[in-house]
């Protein structure tokens, strides 16, 4: 349908262009044709001036030159009546040609705003493409990655992390619930590049129910810092709570496998944006 539009909007556009310069040469037309005829119509009446004044000062025996000028003269009469009478109409020509040349600048230039507000709405709607529904968790995959020096290629990456987070939709505080470190060839990286530099890229990656996060937006390099600091301090918090002290010197106690881990800590304070 926008394709529909917007072709008519060009159609519209060019045909408005077309009548603009048709009458933009009408206009010139009648105003050289206008001056042709107010030069014309300035000579008659220098000429009748001229003739007069003759006319007044000849004898009286010049009887057939005077029969003759005056003849000349009522000619010059007729035509110059004509040309008054055609400078007129030329007049009323060219001012109509103005109004409608103006009324088709107005319509060309509304058609090209038209054509620009159509423009502007196609790019947002190409940025608002839903990118997935807004889920409590999203994984963030961490690939670190060297640049080859002097080429846009890249090198394999060592290792990848991917970390689990939540968002309280209240508070709209992050929270990073577990951090998980692979090989890059046991990982496969899926999703929306939300930063990248010389040493690591991260992607935001589909939820456990397969819908991307909502308005998935480029992190900051500070925020991409404070997010693998938070995912060290709760691998270290996981390997703390899965750590069982040995008692030495105490029988009857409970076997190993009875004593329950501690429970995984949620780690605070990332806002996300």
């Amino acid at each position: 349908c926008r394709v529909v539009e917007a072709s008519t909007l060009q159609q519209e556009r060019l045909q408005a262009i077309a009548e603009k310069r048709k009458r933009q040469t009408e206009i010139e037309n009648k105003r050289r044709q206008l001056e042709d005829d107010r030069r014309q119509l300035q000579h008659l009446k220098s000429k009748a001036l001229r003739e007069r004044w003759l006319l007044e000062g000849a004898p009286a025996s010049a009887s057939e030159e005077e029969e003759a000028m005056k003849k000349q003269m009522q000619e010059d009469e007729v035509k110059t009546k004509e040309l008054e009478e055609t400078i007129q109409r030329l007049e009323k020509e060219l001012e109509t040609l103005e109004n409608s040349s103006s009324v088709a600048s107005t319509k060309e230039n509304l058609v090209e705003a038209a054509a620009k507000e159509e423009k502007a709405e196609a790019v947002p709607n190409v940025q608002k493409s839903p990118l997935g529904t807004v889920k409590a968790d999203k994984r963030v995959s961490s690939s670190p990655l060297k640049a080859v020096e002097g080429s846009d290629m890249m090198k394999a990456a060592m290792y990848s992390v991917e970390i689990t987070v939540e968002k309280d939709r209240v508070t709209g505080e992050t929270k990073v619930l577990s951090s998980t470190t692979m090989l890059p060839q046991n990982h496969c990286v899926q999703g929306v590049k939300v930063y990248e530099d010389e040493l690591k890229v991260v992607h935001a990656v589909t939820a456990e129910d397969g819908a991307l996060q909502n308005g998935a937006h480029p992190l900051s390099s500070s925020e991409v810092d404070e997010l693998l600091h938070k995912a060290d301090e709760a691998t270290l918090s996981e390997a703390a709570g899965r750590q069982t002290p040995a008692k030495a010197g105490q029988g009857g106690g409970s076997a190993p496998g009875s004593q329950k881990p501690t429970p995984r800590r949620e780690i605070t304070g990332l806002q996300a944006k």
